[in-house]
């Protein structure tokens, strides 16, 4: 008889076999299990990773009329092992009256009866469950008048880590878990590749590492991986061709141009399968198909290319040369009492000229007087604007402009540096700049702490809020010192300037240094400031300033370097161009970064990332409060200022910036009221 709460039996025989050994009588049915009304779960809340199960009574004799169930697991990426140490339960044929059964997921792993006791058994028979769970079932019969003396059974059992490398992806049923290298670990297993290849958003696919390449020569080739043979799937590369402003990148692709693309009822649309060139200010454009692009003159002196590939189709690929001209205004010549700045023996794209009159005369364009006049050579080899002209009469005493949120068109010279950088190189780790490239750089010491800042006006500095912090008090003047105009610390250090007042944004609050928002402080200088090649102010961002991902600005500062793999405090002022990244891929790095440290600051929407994902590049201690710029219509403008990162450099993560378009009322009106 089978217990009344209990429902039938339905068995199927794959494999029968019955058989004793050391005195028991081991039987291994499989078939299909049912559901039982009584169990006993033995952990409710967390795995445990070993224990003991002993039937009803056990070391005494197990009641009849029984039925028994155990639900063992253990955390995923674990299977179970289960070894009797004791065992004495009624025999009979089939085991079909007392037996222990295991099950998993419903199907029988195995079925035991007979007797047996620790001594005799040394654990050849164990029970190893395919997963993290395994179901134990006791069932006793009632059919034996006498009263029976059988003790029944003792367990063990413990977790087992998975060796998941071993196996293939269960959800593909071929291929391996990691198309490279897999590693396995403590309930768990991980993807690796080959030096040349990156890990996937899939965590398993190693893709062909083709992103972040620079090219700053002045001709060049390039073709997309493996071209003309057809390119690997899972491709995202990033190609930047970047040269000194006055010169502009032409891009010719070769015939043989195929990029796979879908038809839908439209055309054809390149989604999967794609090369896109963007040009700053322009909009992106889209290539695939069998047509080349051929003769692609961009008139800008920064071109980036995207080359995206899935798993599904096949492309062959593209190939082109680039080549670079430059290109020139024509001398503007002169005006009449009056002078041009800076007078140059060449105009090159992107170079301005300012015009300001003698004393006693005004600036006309036309009939009317204007204020200033400022013209840029273009990249078609024009000026913007025709010269104005001096006529006599008395200059206002309102020419000198304030400082509003459209200075970057309003104030002469700003963000115009006399020289040009030409390459790409990094602050950490990097590259000297050049006299004259980074006019608004600015160097504080405040009570022998370094750190950065920029020129934004004739008596006016900007930096990061905690640079004038100590202690959640903003430092007094005279512990503040700053210093330009020289690219070299110990030649700066001679020529200290001082600070008539240190504001900083009233919403600062950073006690506890997990707090950058609002990162932001103005400096009143004692003097007023003598522009000139060396010195002069960034401009400042205009109303609805954007931040596109992957825009190149230029970061500058003092601060830690790599030299002989030492970290360092240079001498000399260093730069690097860094891509603006896109602030989810931010947010998903600073949550990375949580994982393994307490103490990572929130980033806000006053704030944004700038970096390579590979790292290698970054600004550093030292370098906070100084400038990012980025740069329309050949000005410099002050985009971001250096905030806070995870580490120096460091591969996945990126340096954090001040947005500085979010802060234009309240620097205008702290320059204004002050």
């Amino acid at each position: 008889m089978v217990h009344s709460s209990l429902r039938h039996l339905f068995w199927k025989y794959n494999r029968h076999q019955s058989f004793t050994n050391m005195g028991w009588t081991h039987c291994i049915i499989w078939f299909l299990w049912f559901s039982v009304s009584e169990c006993q779960q033995l952990s409710t809340t967390e795995p445990e990773m070993h224990g003991q199960i002993q039937s009803p009574q056990y070391p005494r004799p197990y009641p009849p009329h029984l039925q028994k169930q155990w639900d063992l697991w253990v955390p995923r990426g674990y299977q179970i092992q289960l070894s009797l140490t004791h065992l004495d339960i009624k025999v009979s044929a089939d085991c079909s009256q007392d037996s222990l059964t295991f099950f998993y997921d419903e199907k029988v792993l195995g079925k035991f009866c007979g007797q047996g006791n620790s001594t005799d058994h040394h654990g050849d028979e164990t029970i190893l469950s395919p997963g993290n769970k395994l179901t134990l079932v006791f069932q006793t019969s009632d059919s034996t008048p006498e009263h029976q003396q059988h003790t029944g059974f003792s367990a063990t059992y413990k977790a087992i880590d998975i060796d998941e490398c071993s196996k293939t992806d269960p959800g593909l049923d071929s291929g391996p878990l990691c198309s490279q290298i897999c590693i396995n670990t403590a309930g768990s297993y991980h993807c690796s590749c080959h030096s040349g290849y990156k890990l996937h958003l899939d965590q398993r696919t190693c893709l062909l590492s083709c992103g972040g390449c620079v090219f700053d020569k002045h001709e060049g080739h390039l073709s997309s991986p493996g071209y003309p043979k057809p390119s690997p799937p899972f491709l995202s590369c990033k190609y930047i061709i970047s040269v000194e402003p006055r010169f502009i990148v032409t891009l010719n692709f070769r015939d043989n141009f195929h990029i796979d693309n879908k038809d839908n009822q439209h055309g054809s649309s390149c989604q999967g399968h794609f090369l896109q060139v963007t040009i700053p200010g322009r909009l992106a454009m889209k290539f695939c198909g069998t047509k080349s692009p051929g003769l692609i003159v961009t008139n800008s002196s920064t071109v980036r290319l995207d080359y995206h590939t899935e798993e599904e189709g096949l492309s062959n690929g593209w190939s082109l040369q680039y080549s670079t001209h430059e290109v020139k205004c024509p001398h503007p010549g002169s005006v009449t009492k009056g002078r041009i700045t800076p007078d140059l023996n060449e105009y090159f794209s992107g170079d301005s000229i300012h015009v300001t009159c003698d004393q006693e005369y005004k600036l006309m364009m036309g009939q009317q007087e204007i204020k200033t006049f400022s013209a840029m050579c273009q990249s078609d080899g024009q000026w913007q604007l025709p010269l104005p002209t001096c006529i006599a009469g008395l200059q206002n005493e309102s020419m000198k402009p304030l400082l509003t949120p459209e200075f970057c068109s309003s104030y002469p010279v700003c963000g115009q540096p006399t020289n040009h950088i030409n390459v790409y190189q990094r602050i950490f780790g990097g590259q000297d700049a050049p006299d004259n490239t980074i006019p608004w750089q600015v160097l504080l010491s405040v009570s022998g702490n370094r750190g950065g800042g920029m020129v934004i006006g004739d008596r006016w500095i900007m930096t990061a809020a905690h640079n004038v912090i100590n202690r959640g008090v903003v430092v007094s003047n005279e512990t503040l010192r700053i210093f330009m105009g020289l690219n070299e610390v110990k030649a700066l250090e001679k020529s200290p300037l001082f600070a008539a007042s240190i504001h900083v944004h009233p919403e600062y609050n950073n006690p506890n240094y997990v707090d950058y928002n609002n990162d932001i402080a103005l400096i009143k200088l004692e003097d007023t400031l003598t522009f000139d090649s060396s010195v002069m102010p960034v401009c400042l961002p205009e109303p609805g300033a954007t931040y596109d991902t992957g825009v190149m600005g230029l970061v500058s500062g003092f601060g830690v370097t790599n030299e002989n793999n030492r970290r360092i405090l240079t001498n000399q002022l260093k730069y690097v161009y860094l891509p603006v990244v896109d602030q989810q891929t931010c947010r998903d790095s600073v949550s990375l970064a949580r994982r393994r440290r307490y103490n990572i600051p929130d980033l806000t929407n006053n704030m944004f990332c700038a970096g390579l994902p590979e790292g290698g590049k970054d600004s550093c201690q030292g370098d906070v409060g100084g400038p990012f710029t980025l740069t329309k219509d050949g000005r410099h403008w002050a985009a971001g200022i250096v905030s806070w990162g995870v580490e120096c450099g460091g591969k996945g993560t990126y340096g954090v910036y001040t947005r500085v378009a979010n802060y234009l009322n309240w620097i205008q009106k702290t320059m204004q009221e002050n």
